[in-house]
């Protein structure tokens, strides 16, 4: 229920002018009837009584107070509380996205190297974007436009067949592929890069023994990358990478020269995008290679034909706003259907205080040992539980992971963040295993209620003297609210804040209550409300990378 629209409605007034009230002891909402007398021409408190008259006559307002020039309303408790717990009888989301297709490009490891600390950000802010959109009914495509083309593969090659030993990559993978090509940059010259470029020709060519050492390589780093990626619960519907549209850039080439927007320049194809206040856009080297946006105007006009979607969402670092402000320009400008479609998804860094994990394989901190190191720090936390061996496992892993999920999803996607592991994995303060933990406090009470008493949701919780138990409830009538908002900005924080606000106040009316009592009655009404929040912490912290546990 959206307080705003349904006072706004019985008032009969613009939505817009809706607001809450700073303080509860002042009311819940407030109308400015200045703005509404100004038009009418005559003063605040001539307006007052037309609508508080209104307001009186509903069923949601208990109480009106004129403050100054604004009109205060005190939202009737009881009418509030029971329509809210009824409309979240079956936790929904609103289906707004129903025959609607959302392309999300996210991940997009570099097949030449490991998966290390700047994969989390993307990872985690396009699986959450994902299930937003799911949620609202969307059909999403999961894209991880893999690097799979390049120098470094020939390089790749070349190492393999002078050092290489196939049972060793076959046992080592990735770290084994990783050595050759440290050696090949440690040995390099120029010898060596002839050797590479000769490589790089013949995979682009598709021709000869050096191909199909390549694709054993790739086949052999995709295989790693998704095993590493599945620990996060992460699966992509499509993994073609940049070696897909190789052989198809001839074409957006073609159409921008037929639309006059390119020029040939000292030997390169550029796109001159001053009047855009982008600068010069460069789109073949003068050397004949072709560049990044070369190979999107491809992909994602592919990418139209393939899926027909109606937004393409591309989840990068903000380092990359020039390059998506001069990919979405030549759509627009070539009159493309999709123009309009595209969305860059900028955010900022993501880093860990210095020395904080140590990494395998030199200065940057590799994604396995974070989720390694993420393990061991929440394995401490819950050594000392009273649970089977099992249980721990599945609530280290699944800590772990909301620990890094979180410390990225809890602030604004756009600011840099610093990841503190101790923090992040601590039942206390703004952390995912936090919400994990107030979720199994549900689940706890709701057990405990079941060993004396049967539910009965049809009997209400009485909040007229529990100032966080409303507040609860009216947290609840923001959801969908807050959900449709999240997903119009693309920002997942607005879902992290509000499960913390549920959770924090749910603690403190826990600490405040007794909510299992002798009372058969009192104690239905109280745990038919908690099993709400708890149904609705299920439903919300998925869509936040956050896996509920029931016991910890």
């Amino acid at each position: 229920m959206n307080l705003y629209r349904e006072l706004a409605k019985i008032l009969d007034v613009d939505e817009s002018l809706i607001s809450r009230c700073p303080r509860p002891e002042m009311g819940d909402l407030s109308l400015p009837c200045f703005v509404l007398a100004k038009k009418e021409g005559v003063a605040p408190a001539d307006v007052m009584p037309r609508y508080a008259k209104r307001a009186l006559e509903s069923e949601l307002v208990a109480d009106v107070k004129p403050m100054g020039a604004y009109l205060n309303f005190f939202i009737n408790k009881n009418y509030l509380t029971k329509a809210v717990l009824n409309e979240l009888k079956e936790v929904k989301f609103p289906n707004i996205g129903e025959n609607k297709v959302v392309c999300i490009d996210y991940c997009s490891v570099n097949l030449a190297k490991y998966l290390h600390i700047g994969h989390f950000t993307t990872t985690i802010i396009g699986e959450s974007l994902a299930r937003i959109c799911e949620a609202l009914g969307y059909k999403v495509v999961r894209i991880n436009y893999v690097g799979d083309y390049g120098t470094p593969f020939g390089k790749m090659v070349v190492a393999y067949k002078l050092w290489g030993n196939k049972e060793e990559i076959e046992e080592r993978g990735m770290d084994a592929i990783q050595d050759l090509y440290v050696k090949f940059c440690a040995d390099e010259n120029e010898e060596l890069l002839e050797k590479a470029r000769y490589a790089s020709s013949q995979i682009e060519k598709k021709s000869g023994t050096e191909y199909e050492i390549y694709k054993w390589i790739i086949d052999i780093t995709i295989e790693e990358t998704k095993r590493l990626i599945s620990r996060m619960g992460i699966s992509f519907d499509d993994w073609r990478g940049e070696s897909t549209y190789n052989d198809k850039m001839e074409e957006p080439l073609e159409e921008i020269r037929l639309a006059g927007l390119s020029k040939v320049e000292n030997g390169a194809t550029i796109i001159d995008m001053n009047e855009y206040n982008l600068g010069v856009c460069v789109l073949k080297r003068s050397d004949g290679a072709s560049l990044y946006v070369t190979r999107d105007l491809a992909a994602v006009e592919d990418r139209y034909n393939r899926y027909h979607f109606d937004e393409m969402l591309y989840v990068t670092a903000s380092q990359q706003n020039s390059h998506f402000a001069k990919l979405f320009k030549i759509c627009e400008l070539l009159n493309k259907p999709y123009a309009d479609k595209l969305h860059h998804i900028a955010y900022g860094m993501f880093s860990l205080p210095e020395g904080k994990i140590a990494s395998r394989k030199g200065k940057q901190a590799l994604f396995q040992d974070i989720l390694d190191e993420a393990e061991n720090e929440a394995y401490e936390v819950v050594k000392n539980r009273n649970l089977s061996e099992e249980k721990k496992d599945k609530i280290v892993k699944n800590v772990a992971l909301s620990a890094i999920s979180f410390s990225i999803l809890k602030v604004d996607r756009i600011k840099d963040k610093v990841f503190d592991l101790k923090k992040a994995v601590s039942f206390d303060g703004e952390t995912g295993p936090y919400i994990q933990y107030t979720y199994a406090r549900c689940n706890s009470l709701i057990k405990k209620y079941l060993e004396n008493y049967e539910f009965n949701d049809e009997i209400m919780p009485n909040f007229q003297n529990s100032a966080a138990g409303f507040a609860l409830i009216k947290l609840l009538a923001d959801r969908d609210e807050i959900i449709l908002t999240a997903k119009e900005r693309y920002e997942p924080s607005l879902i992290s804040r509000y499960l913390l606000d549920i959770c924090q106040i749910f603690n403190t009316y826990y600490n405040e209550t007794r909510i299992v009592t002798e009372d058969e009655q009192e104690s239905a009404g109280k745990i038919n409300f908690v099993r709400t929040i708890k149904n609705v912490l299920e439903a919300d912290m998925k869509l936040v990378c956050i896996n509920p546990i029931d016991e910890m």
